[in-house]
C-alpha cells in the first residue's frame, strides 16, 4: 500500500528528473533522487530507489549507472542526441517561413528534449 497519495507517481518523478538533470557528465546520485522525491511529498529509501531504477530499466529506459566517488545514474540515450538538436535548432532559426514567436516556441520544445544544462547552452547560442 502506498505510503502517501503521491507514492504512485514516484517512478514518473524519477524518470522526469533523470531526463531533465542527468547525462554522462552529470550523473544523479540516489540521495539526490531521495531529496527530490521528498520535495514532492514522497518518502523513499536507498533500496527503493535501486528497485525503481531497475523497474525503469526493465521498462526499456536506458538508465546507466556510473560507480565511484562522482557516480550516479544518468540517461544513456535520448530521442535526439545533442548534435541533432543543434542541427534542428539551426534549421528553425534560419527558416524564412516561421515568425520569430513560432521559432522561439519550436526552439523551446526542442530544448526540452535534452537535459537542463545542455538546454541552457543551446538557448544562449540562439540568443
Amino acid at each position: 500500500m502506498p505510503k502517501s497519495d503521491n507514492q504512485k507517481l514516484k517512478l514518473l518523478y524519477i524518470r522526469d528528473y533523470l531526463e531533465r538533470n542527468s547525462d554522462e557528465r552529470h550523473p544523479v546520485g540516489a540521495q539526490e533522487l531521495i531529496d527530490m522525491l521528498a520535495r514532492h511529498g514522497i518518502t523513499a529509501e536507498r533500496k527503493s530507489i535501486y528497485s525503481d531504477i531497475k523497474a525503469l530499466q526493465d521498462f526499456g529506459i536506458d538508465i546507466l549507472n556510473r560507480r565511484g566517488k562522482d557516480g550516479g545514474y544518468y540517461i544513456g540515450s535520448r530521442n535526439f542526441e545533442l548534435p541533432e538538436l543543434k542541427l534542428l535548432i539551426d534549421a528553425v532559426q534560419s527558416s524564412r517561413y516561421l515568425t520569430e514567436k513560432k521559432s522561439r516556441e519550436l526552439i523551446e520544445k526542442l530544448c526540452q528534449q535534452c537535459n537542463e544544462q545542455d538546454a541552457a547552452l543551446m538557448k544562449r547560442n540562439v540568443l
